[in-house]
């Protein structure tokens, strides 16, 4: 297998001359680790912080991290080497084929050996030579090059988790093929690193056993046990005994054959197509060898997830590992009717061997003479819908020489804790997965309608319970289309209606987790279904339940605890679509209505608060939105800076928007709108914005209120201009406003007015006009905020107009008032204007140095389109000189705004197909400039026939000229407004 990367050891390239380490700085050996570990993947930066500078996060982290990913293309292209790292919201991905990266070719081939050693026939040959070539690969420390703690952390999870597995295979296939003295090598190369590994203890035993040690193997197992309990003390120096107790009889010739009797043989019938859970499945496989020992595992999960399908799935896939037999047991934990006790289950298995229990008096005796029976066999045992600890409690003892597989809805955490079990969480399903099962319930009907299928999928969200009845629903109505079922099903809670009545309903399965909760946690289970989306952060819950931080963490935990809800990282919990929609029908009981009414407004006053500080921290310059009163018990976050508002706006958006369709009244919406709908403008959240602002308008016409309609329509009508480029309907909503206005005596208002019609006026092309309004609401605006907005319009306005000299002027007025009021995001706007204006007059220099300036202010405020313009102009200053400088740049910015802003990207895209015209690269240059005609005209600019006309010269032309005037054009950047709250 040929490898190109390594990141098994320092970060290594293959060349011409064999792998090389030393290329680069220490740094980007660093990043293209993690581009490697994550290949195919999109990393975000804030994950690079991480990973790579832990403690000392650059200044400027976007720009630091741009510069060591064109150094790490650069070192790529030298190489000769392949894959393409390209840029996708803010984050970077390296498209490759994994099989060229070291690590990811070791786990493909651990995985054949593991495939060849587990199937019908194992070959063990063909496994150990698998194995063998994995671990060749594993040539140094993983991320050698990496430092941090997330990288130190990663590095000893795959060790614990591929590494020493893949060793366990290799030694455990080298041990079936009887060649110990390789089991001892490879033994003396690995333990002593990981000493105390009881799988690796296990298998020097048998290799000291099998090349007949004796006095080794009796020295070694004293010792190794001595250090366990001395160092872990976590009771596995027990399994070494009984397996050195086990090898010592199997070599003396002295084992005792397990006595005749009956075999239980029971297992339920399993899923006719089961799908999905292979991490799972692998681990159950893991945990249970072909030649199993006694072991605990406990299976929980969310009512209907399919814990029971799965550990029938599993059982019967291994039974034959079990040649004593295999049982199953319902001990029905939560279920309508009366539990199985442990008691019944002693009973039931002594009567398959035989006993009648009812002739011995105790359970005390009873348990005993099970555990006697099970002493010499190895069985498989699985207890399904186990209730809590306390339910097996007294059974665990006569199983302890069983296999046991035990399914429940709650975390068994005590018998991981006090009993050694091993936990697993049963996930819903994937997409796939989900689509996949109802291709094969639903035969050719599925063929025929795969759009249909895929949404009844995304209905059934990974809920094998949702899935069968979906499945079961459609197959029993043939005639009827799938479509039709897909829009009956997505109606109102017609999913957990299906089957209804029966115990197989999605929503008794439910009702029966909900009923065994606490008054505490049924009361939060409800409140949560009040919330639009699936994931909400900590404060929410204290929110809704009314409670400080620290009892809602307590309260929420414990129901994570019981699996109806899900923790996740940042103090965040989530709740399964279907889940939320039954707690939702619970919270809309009459019984809960002033629980419900007064959860509702904290969540709202939450939000609106939060939303406000928000607005606050970022542009506290400008008219604050007015609040309602905070009602008692609760605490609306605060701000550290700009840096923390942007991951709040972006981590809530869903939630936001989903508040304001679904929850909020008209006095919250027109609030949350017109303070959110600035920072998801500034956060490039483009059709969040417009469907948030057309909600605030909305709700503010409901409210009568003369002020908020004309504010909201005003931002309603500059999201339309600045975001969808659609001065049509930006005007109309600008002349709404003025005829709702009236003749009212509010000259700052009027100077908004008259500033936001004139730049839809310049945006159509009428600068004579638009200077003439602007110098009307100039005379007009009263604050700073206000006069520095319009002095930047009108100087943009003069620049196109000739007016040059008057242009610099308030372009430096504006940007004087907008570095006093601290708005970097007006202020950079200010700076790239005179960057253009500098560079029309022939300023170089000057350029340069504003837009340098404007660069770093955009990155400051978040604005990658902003940044990708100043990035644009500094290619086409510098391209006369350097043309790689500009190309450079360039390359920068079209990174920043691909799919971002679609006026930024035909500009960059001009620019460079100017740059690759000017090297001699035609081709490029022609694929560039088609690239930037279809962005133009995709947002309906006029500049869109200029670039055309330019590629009908060059179909008549060899080599045409470039119209500098075309140039000047395309690098002015007029989205310099703000939404005015």
């Amino acid at each position: 297998m040929e490898i190109a990367f390594r990141i098994l050891g320092r970060t290594g390239l293959r060349t011409a001359d064999g792998f090389g380490v030393d290329w680069g700085k220490p740094k980007d050996r660093a990043v293209l680790a993690v581009l490697l570990f994550y290949a195919g993947r999109p990393v975000p930066v804030r994950t690079f912080l991480e990973w790579v500078w832990p403690d000392d996060w650059p200044s400027n982290p976007y720009s630091t991290l741009q510069t060591y990913v064109a150094r790490i293309r650069q070192a790529l292209q030298e190489a000769g080497l392949p894959g393409v790292i390209s840029n996708v919201e803010r984050a970077y991905q390296l498209d490759v084929d994994r099989s060229l990266i070291d690590f990811y070719a070791f786990t493909e081939l651990a995985g054949k050996a593991k495939a060849a050693a587990y199937q019908a026939s194992p070959d063990f040959e063909k496994a150990c030579a698998f194995s063998e070539e994995a671990i060749r690969l594993w040539t140094g420390e993983l991320f050698a090059d990496l430092d941090s703690t997330v990288a130190c952390e990663r590095r000893d999870s795959v060790v614990r988790y591929h590494y020493l597995p893949a060793m366990n295979g290799l030694l455990y296939g080298l041990g079936k093929l009887g060649r110990y003295e390789q089991m001892l090598v490879h033994l003396n190369e690995i333990q002593p690193e990981h000493e105390l590994d009881v799988m690796l203890a296990r298998h020097r035993l048998m290799a000291l056993f099998g090349l007949r040690k004796r006095v080794e193997v009796v020295q070694y197992h004293l010792h190794v046990r001595r250090q366990i309990q001395a160092r872990i003390g976590d009771g596995s120096e027990e399994e070494l005994r009984i397996l050195f107790e086990e090898l010592r009889s199997q070599h003396a010739r002295h084992s005792t054959p397990a006595p005749p009797g009956p075999r239980p043989r029971y297992l339920p019938h399993g899923a006719e197509a089961f799908t999905g859970h292979e991490k799972t499945l692998a681990e159950l496989n893991n945990l249970v060898f072909p030649h199993p020992q006694p072991r605990l595992i406990a299976l929980d999960g969310p009512p209907g997830v399919g814990k029971t399908t799965l550990a029938l799935h599993w059982a019967w896939s291994v039974r034959e590992r079990f040649a004593d037999g295999y049982w199953f047991a319902s001990l029905d934990g939560v279920a309508h009717g009366p539990r199985v006790e442990a008691h019944q289950v002693v009973k039931d298995l002594l009567a398959e061997f035989g006993v009648a229990a009812d002739a011995i008096p105790s359970l005390e005796t009873r348990t005993a003479r099970l555990r006697e029976l099970l002493a010499n066999r190895r069985m498989l045992v699985v207890l399904d819908n186990v209730a809590d600890t306390d339910h097996v409690r007294s059974l665990l003892p006569a199983l302890s020489n069983c296999v046991v597989l035990a399914t429940s809805r709650s975390r068994l955490s005590d018998l991981a804790v006090h009993a050694n079990a091993r936990c697993l969480t049963v996930e819903p399903l994937a997409q796939d997965d989900t689509i996949a099962w109802l291709r094969n319930r639903l035969g050719d009907r599925a063929s025929s309608a795969p759009e249909a299928v895929a949404r009844l999928a995304a209905l059934a969200d990974g809920m094998p319970l949702a899935m069968g009845l979906i499945g079961e629903q459609v197959a029993a109505q043939p005639r009827r289309s799938l479509d039709d079922f897909v829009r009956v099903l997505a109606t109102g809670r017609a999913l957990l209606s299906l089957n209804n009545g029966s115990s197989g309903s999605i929503r008794n399965a439910f009702e029966l987790s909900y009923r065994n909760l606490t008054p505490a946690q049924a009361e939060l289970f409800r409140l949560l279904g009040l919330h639009p989306v699936r994931e909400v952060s900590l404060d929410i819950v204290a929110a809704l339940a009314g409670v400080e931080r620290e009892e809602a963490r307590h309260l929420a935990d414990s129901l994570v605890w019981t699996r109806l809800v899900d923790s996740a990282d940042g103090d965040r919990y989530r709740m399964h679509d279907l889940l939320r929609e039954y707690a939702a029908e619970l919270a809309e009981r009459g019984e809960y209505a002033a629980e419900r009414g007064a959860a509702v407004e904290r969540m709202l006053a939450w939000y609106t608060h939060t939303v406000h500080n928000a607005d606050r921290r970022v542009v506290g310059f400008r008219q604050e939105v007015p609040m309602l009163a905070l009602p008692a018990g609760v605490s609306p976050r605060q701000f550290a800076d700009e840096d923390d508002v942007a991951r709040w706006c972006l981590q809530e958006e869903g939630a936001l928007v989903g508040v304001i369709r679904h929850v909020a009244g008209p006095d919250q919406i027109w609030r949350l709108a017109n303070s959110a709908g600035e920072l998801f403008s500034r956060y490039l959240r483009n059709d969040t914005v417009v469907a948030v602002m057309e909600a605030g308008v909305a709700a503010a016409r409901e409210s009568g209120e003369i002020d908020v309609v004309v504010d909201t329509l005003q931002n309603l009508g500059f999201v339309h201009m600045t975001v969808r480029h659609d001065h049509e309907s930006a005007d109309r909503c600008f002349r709404e406003a003025r005829a709702i206005f009236g003749d009212r005596d509010d000259p700052e208002t009027l100077a908004v007015l008259l500033r936001n019609q004139a730049e839809c006026l310049r945006g159509a092309h009428n600068v004579p006009r638009a200077i003439e309004m602007y110098q009307e609401a100039l005379a007009l605006a009263v604050t700073e905020d206000t006069r520095a907005g319009i002095l930047h319009r009108l100087g943009v306005a003069c620049g196109q107009g000739g007016r040059l000299d008057e242009a610099a002027s308030h372009l430096y007025q504006a940007q004087h008032l907008r570095e006093k009021l601290g708005d970097n995001l007006g202020h950079a706007r200010s700076r790239l204007a005179l960057a253009q204006l500098a560079f029309d007059l022939g300023d170089s220099f000057g350029a340069k140095a504003n837009c340098h300036l404007a660069r770093s202010l955009f990155q400051l405020a978040h604005f990658g389109p902003g940044e990708a313009r100043a990035l644009t102009l500094l290619a086409a200053i510098v391209k006369a000189d350097d043309l790689e400088l500009g190309r450079y740049y360039a390359t920068l910015a079209i990174e920043l705004c691909r799919g971002v802003d679609r006026e930024a990207e035909a500009v960059v895209l001009d620019v460079l197909g100017q740059i690759a015209w000017k090297a001699g690269e035609l081709e490029p240059a022609v694929e560039h400039w088609q690239a930037s005609f279809a962005a133009f005209r995709d947002i309906g600019d006029s500049k869109a026939d200029l670039i055309a006309a330019h590629l009908d010269e060059l179909a008549r032309f060899t080599q045409p000229e470039i119209p500098q005037a075309r140039l000047s054009s395309q690098t002015d950047e007029r989205a310099g407004g703000e939404i005015v709250p």
